[in-house]
């Protein structure tokens, strides 16, 4: 992993886009030789969970993990770095956290715990919706038919279909034969791939919001992948400027990590518009219906769309 990703992702513990819930929350934590440990003094300090299957990784280089139900996850970690991903995977899904000296405590009570366990509680700060959106699609052109375009950020074969049809959906765009409405979702974050797919989305929205024009170029340039084996905060930056959006500071501050976050929810757990469930990316649907044929058959593409017409 080169070390610009692992700024990237240590970002997410200190940028704008998290927020302190702890009023201390420099405070001095417990410190835990097992994850055995952990749980116990979760118990004791008041968490509700009884019941945990603990997944020890001790000796690798995974943190030692305990699951109780779906809320509640307790890690313990081998490195600063590693507590940074742990709790910046668990923000980006939309959870509180409580970091403290090599663990991570995910639980709805985070709060209350924080007075036995010490650390810190963590969470995405709740911020506001681009202004570039509507009902949180980018979209361009406002003929017939309607296409919609559903990525990821970090999805090969949503860029193997903006290669094939990206120039085909802007021409249809810009000419007034087509709507074209793009929606970005993050479901393949990982520590390994630096976050890309909430980082992504949220440089998306922050150079949309600077310069609608340099969205679409922009969303070709992170389809294709960083320079590296993850995006780093400058590539994101770098990558804005040149589609012509003066965007680093939003990048930086991560303003639309929470938008990402959130709109994502709504689409995995209310479907999309056309009242189709995401089942995977990319999504493609003309009027409504979905486009199953092969993403990298431009011919295919255009003749489906003719035909809506």
């Amino acid at each position: 992993m080169v070390g610009g990703a692992r700024a990237l992702r240590a970002m997410a513990v200190s940028a704008t886009a998290v927020v302190f819930l702890s009023a201390c929350a420099g405070d001095a934590s417990e410190e835990f030789d097992s994850v055995e440990d952990l749980v116990a003094a979760y118990q004791a300090a008041g968490g509700q969970c009884e019941d945990f299957v603990i997944y020890d990784e001790a000796g690798g280089e995974e943190a030692e993990v305990a699951h109780c139900g779906v809320d509640t996850v307790l890690s313990l970690t081998e490195s600063d770095e590693q507590t940074s991903d742990v709790a910046t995977g668990a923000m980006l899904r939309g959870q509180t956290v409580l970091v403290g000296a090599g663990w991570v405590v995910e639980d709805p009570d985070a709060v209350a715990l924080r007075e036995e366990l010490g650390g810190a509680v963590l969470a995405l700060q709740e911020g506001g919706t681009p202004e570039s959106v509507t009902d949180n699609a980018f979209v361009f052109g406002e003929g017939e038919p309607r296409i919609q375009v559903v990525v990821d950020p970090l999805c090969d074969y949503c860029n193997r279909f903006i290669e094939t049809n990206g120039d085909a959906l802007i021409e249809l765009a810009d000419s007034g034969d087509a709507t074209v409405e793009y929606r970005v979702v993050s479901l393949h974050d990982d520590p390994e791939n630096g976050f890309g797919s909430s980082y992504g989305a949220n440089a998306l929205a922050c150079a949309a919001d600077a310069d609608i024009d340099a969205f679409r170029p922009l969303l070709s340039t992170v389809l294709e992948g960083p320079s590296g084996e993850a995006w780093t905060e400058s590539e994101f930056v770098g990558a804005a400027d040149r589609a012509g959006a003066d965007a680093g500071d939003c990048i930086a501050d991560g303003s639309f990590l929470f938008w990402a976050v959130q709109s994502t929810q709504d689409v995995l757990q209310n479907g999309l518009p056309d009242g189709e469930n995401l089942g995977g990316v990319p999504y493609i649907a003309i009027d409504g219906q979905p486009y199953a044929q092969d993403v990298t058959d431009a011919d295919a593409f255009l003749e489906a769309v003719g035909a809506a017409e």
